[in-house]
């Protein structure tokens, strides 16, 4: 009884399928960005794609199952379709095509060829996967074509700045004007026109001069504890103001903490720390202080333009107790730690809170 009502569900689905079939190939499910409906063919799938709700219509078995397209020895049915499906390749079909294969699946559906899914017998004719390996390698190739005229584009763009930065010249033409954050053995590159109007300094200067700075930078010292932050998320800010001026603050030592998106927390530091003393009006030198902040990028020109970072609108700002920050000693220890906890054979079983591994285990 279960699956005669799944069968006449699949074949409702599939009738709507073929009547639109104009609109392209689709499946029975989306859920969160992901699937394989269709929401031009079945709008209620709009709902998953938007809100990450699953959206399933109820169904015996998936004509895009690669299975059932190629035949037994092509895929597995028994895993279901997330993980055995081709609809990317019956895509590539042509609209008649398509057509005649959903109603070449409806017939044996109705015939009970699918009864036994033991041994099943290819859907797709030989002429039918031979025009989809041959539009995927067309497709294949106008996709070279396009890589290979835009690299070319962006190698004449960038031809001032390889002439500048020959060592750089893979990293330019790959990505020179790109909506990209590349990250390099010597550092991070924001190609994004856009994130220059975040970089505080940089307002004025052109593209080629946003980048060049920042190539330069690859390599040299920063702020790495606030960069950590800048990429990461950083929790909280404590330090003991040491200098006061009409405008600004300087901190001696800045005392970071911090998380990486797996939830690991770190400790950094980051010495003689500048900023904006808005909101640090009423304290004085000698005072102890945690607050929040942001992490913002910025020119430096002490000794060449070179990307830093430093912290700016800060908030929660509360005078705390006199405090002794860890020390480099301390500091150098917690990184030795981690680099045992990662390396550790328990590491996927450990809550990284308390250690697992009994005292005096090798």
């Amino acid at each position: 009884m279960r699956n005669d009502k799944t069968k006449r569900a699949t074949i409702e689905t599939l009738d709507v399928m073929i009547q639109n079939v104009a609109q392209g190939a689709s499946g029975f499910w989306v859920e969160d960005h992901e699937g394989c409906g269709n929401p031009k063919i079945f709008p209620e799938f709009e709902e998953g794609l938007k809100r990450g709700r699953l959206v399933q219509k109820e169904h015996y078995l998936c004509p895009w199952n690669t299975a059932v397209l190629y035949g037994k020895g092509y895929g597995n049915i028994n895993t279901g379709c997330y993980h055995s499906c081709s609809i990317d390749k019956a895509r590539f079909l042509s609209e008649k095509m398509m057509k005649d294969v959903l109603l070449r699946f409806r017939k044996r559906l109705l015939q009970g060829v699918y009864d036994c899914k033991e041994d099943v017998l290819p859907l797709l004719t030989s002429n039918e996967i031979n025009f989809i390996e041959n539009a995927i390698e067309k497709a294949r190739q106008s996709e070279e074509r396009k890589c290979n005229k835009e690299h070319s584009a962006r190698l004449k763009k960038a031809a001032a700045l390889i002439a500048q930065y020959p060592n750089e010249e893979t990293l330019l033409a790959a990505y020179y004007g790109e909506k990209n954050c590349v990250s390099s053995e010597n550092g991070i590159v924001f190609f994004d026109p856009d994130s220059q109007k975040d970089v505080v300094g940089a307002e004025k200067m052109s593209y080629d001069e946003y980048l060049g700075v920042q190539l330069a930078s690859l390599g040299r010292d920063c702020r790495s504890g606030f960069a950590s932050g800048f990429f990461h998320y950083l929790l909280e800010f404590k330090g003991q103001i040491e200098k006061v001026n009409a405008k600004h603050i300087c901190f001696k030592r800045i005392f970071i903490s911090g998380m990486y998106p797996d939830g690991i927390c770190f400790d950094d530091k980051e010495d003689h720390v500048w900023m904006d003393k808005t909101g640090f009006e009423e304290l004085d030198v000698g005072d102890s202080v945690s607050f929040s902040a942001d992490v913002y990028r910025y020119i430096k020109t002490g000794n060449g333009k070179l990307i830093d970072y430093g912290l700016r609108n800060p908030i929660g700002i509360k005078k705390i107790e006199k405090y002794q920050l860890p020390s480099d000693d301390e500091l150098r220890m917690q990184m030795i730690r981690e680099i045992i906890c990662e390396t550790c054979y328990l590491s996927e079983h450990c809550n990284r809170v308390s250690c697992i591994l009994s005292k005096g285990a090798k």
